[in-house]
Formats: C-alpha cells, sequence, structure tokens
C-alpha cells in the first residue's frame, strides 16, 4: 500500500516503496519503475526470475518461523489455508517491532486487529496463537525466575510478588487441550485458567488453575500496593460472593505449593 504522499517521497523512497510492496504481494503489486518519474535515473527493472527468488526467499523464512511458533494452528488449518494466512499478514500488517523473535507478537497483533476469518477456520484462532506464543515469550525472557529458600514458610499476613517467567492465562476455548486429533468444536460454559510459567531448568510448563486461584495469582501480579495475601483474598471473597474462611483455609497449603514450585516470594 503506497502512501498518501508517495508522489511527494524521495525518489530513493517511492523505490523502496515499490520493491517492499512487490514483496509482501506480488501478484497485484507488481515491481516496475516504468512510468515512475526520475527512477529510472537510479534503479534498473530487476530480472523477473531474480524478483522471484528474493520474494520466495523472503515469505519461506516468515513461513516457516510462524509454522515452527505455532504448529498446532498450522495444522489444524492446514498448509494451504496457513499459507493464505501467511500471505495475508505480509500484505496487511506493519510490524513495528525490528526484532525477529517478536514477531510472533505481532502476529497476535494480527489475528487481532486485521485479520479476515473465512469459513472453516476455527474461532478458537486468536486464542491458540496466544496459547503458542506464551510459550516462546516466556522460554526467551531475559528476567530469571525466583529460587526459594527452603525455610520460607507460607503467610497470609504477608506480601508476594508473582515470578517474571510466570503468566496466568485466561481463555474463553480449552486451548491447552486442542491437538490436531483432538479438536474442540463447542465452547465450553466455563472459562479456561492457566499459569504458564518457566521452570528451575528453564523449560516452560502450563499447570490448570481453577478459576479462584487464577484470580489470586492474577491479583498478586497486579499487587502494585504490596497488599497482603489475606487483603487480597477478602477482596476476591467480596467481588465473587465467596465466605472468606473457607477460602483462607485453602489459601494457605496453595501458598505454601506456589512457594515450593518457586513461582511466588515474600516481598521484603
Amino acid at each position: 500500500m503506497k502512501p498518501d504522499n508517495f508522489e511527494t517521497l524521495p525518489k530513493f523512497q517511492r523505490l523502496q516503496y515499490l520493491f517492499s510492496n512487490h514483496i509482501r504481494n506480488p501478484e497485484d503489486s507488481p515491481y516496475s519503475i516504468e512510468n515512475q518519474p526520475g527512477l529510472a535515473e537510479i534503479a534498473q527493472e530487476v530480472d523477473s526470475k531474480r524478483l522471484k527468488a528474493y520474494e520466495s526467499l523472503f515469505f519461506n523464512n516468515l513461513y516457516d518461523f510462524f509454522s515452527n511458533l505455532f504448529p498446532i494452528l498450522k495444522a489444524i488449518v492446514g498448509d494451504t489455508r496457513w499459507q493464505e494466512i501467511i500471505r495475508e499478514y505480509l500484505i496487511k500488517h506493519r510490524a513495528k517491532s525490528p526484532l525477529f523473535h517478536e514477531l510472533g507478537q505481532e502476529f497476535i497483533l494480527f489475528l487481532q486487529n486485521e485479520f479476515e476469518s473465512k469459513p472453516g477456520d476455527p474461532d478458537y484462532m486468536l486464542e491458540l496463537a496466544h496459547y503458542e506464543w506464551v510459550e516462546l515469550a516466556l522460554s526467551i525472557e531475559e528476567q530469571e525466575g525466583f529460587l526459594n529458600p527452603l525455610d520460607v514458610e507460607p503467610d497470609l499476613d504477608s506480601a508476594y510478588e508473582v515470578s517474571p517467567v510466570a503468566a496466568p492465562l485466561a481463555y474463553e476455548w480449552p486451548v491447552h487441550k486442542i491437538m490436531v486429533d483432538q479438536v474442540v468444536d463447542t465452547k465450553p460454559d466455563c472459562i479456561t485458567t492457566l499459569l504458564a510459567f518457566r521452570d528451575e531448568e528453564d523449560q516452560v510448563q502450563f499447570i490448570e488453575l481453577s478459576p479462584v486461584l487464577y484470580e489470586l495469582v492474577q491479583a498478586m501480579t497486579e499487587n502494585s500496593e504490596q497488599a497482603t495475601v489475606r487483603a487480597l483474598l477478602h477482596r476476591l471473597c467480596k467481588d465473587l460472593g465467596l465466605e472468606k474462611d473457607k477460602i483462607e483455609g485453602f489459601a494457605v497449603s496453595i501458598l505454601e505449593d506456589l512457594i515450593d514450585m518457586h513461582l511466588v516470594r515474600p516481598i521484603s
């Protein structure tokens, strides 16, 4: 897509737009400097075979990267449809990050904002893609996780922070159960709540959380005022209509498990 001020841009920028538009969409954006005032002075027409080789190389690199990052999604939609989706991404999306490992997040933004689904595309495409992307995001997170001492005891009257390599997740679809040979066709009535984290061996793991436990971990993640676990639980009980005594009873054992898994630690 050419910008509105294309004709007034410097010649080299107009040449870049012609070339990049062709690489993104070779069928509808042929590369030609013919009828482009002044461009013949700084460039020559490129041999069609060379253009095809470059376009294929660019597309295949992106195709391979996204195929490795979203293997389940690719397998479910099929290779033909997957190629169409990658081409649509190239045509429509303008990535903000120049970093190759951040393209997965750019693909998520594309699915959110620009992607046009077709009959046969699963309704859970965005959520499944996000679920698959989280694994890469946590695996390359530069921050290190926690390593709690053995003598840390759970205390509801203390404030805790959640590991920077842990993320509570909530989906409308049970994305952790969707496989090539186990496709979910009907959206369940309840939300799927998970906790993704990188363990001590730098392996990304996913565990299923109860909705209440998800809300607690989420509250601890967003706990900028450093409220105690007991205070967070009381807020949840008020919001969810739960009994404080029952919630506090299981909260101690849950907190102990999170400490033992090095997913939370007391705020000093």
